[in-house]
């Protein structure tokens, strides 16, 4: 068995880079981690990494892809609702619990159409082995 990887990332195509790096790094304040010939990637928390890749093809559905940021508490997902709107990101749906997955969240829409999600685990739905997951 080859070794556990050292972190995740996600690439995704956008038809507007500089909308996509306004609301990654101005709006939402992920770093940039790398610039390359038509792709950005940006850290997202400890672990993770987001790739947004310019495309000039039509983007179907993206609305079927959720990119979701995991924050400790609830009280961290009303004060994103509340930053975001200030930032004229307009939710999809207001924060609430969803009682099936053991979360609060809330839902809002990137530049390119992709659904960005923003949830805190309840502590009994936190994934096992991750006590730092939760609310």
């Amino acid at each position: 068995m080859p070794k556990e990887p050292t972190y995740p990332m996600l690439f995704l195509r956008t038809n507007d880079m500089k909308k996509t790096i306004n609301f990654y790094e101005n709006i939402l304040k992920f770093p940039i981690a790398l610039e390359q010939s038509g792709c950005v990637v940006f850290k997202i928390g400890k672990y993770g990494y987001w790739g947004f890749c310019k495309t000039e093809k039509e983007i179907e559905k993206p609305e079927q892809v959720c990119l979701t940021v995991v924050v400790e508490t609830k009280e961290e997902v009303d004060e994103w609702n509340k930053y975001l709107i200030e930032e004229n990101v307009t939710p999809t749906r207001d924060p609430q619990e969803t009682a099936q997955y053991k979360i609060y969240n809330a839902f809002y829409t990137d530049p390119t159409g992709y659904t960005l999600e923003i949830q805190a685990f309840s502590l009994e739905g936190r994934p096992e082995g991750h006590e730092d997951f939760g609310i």
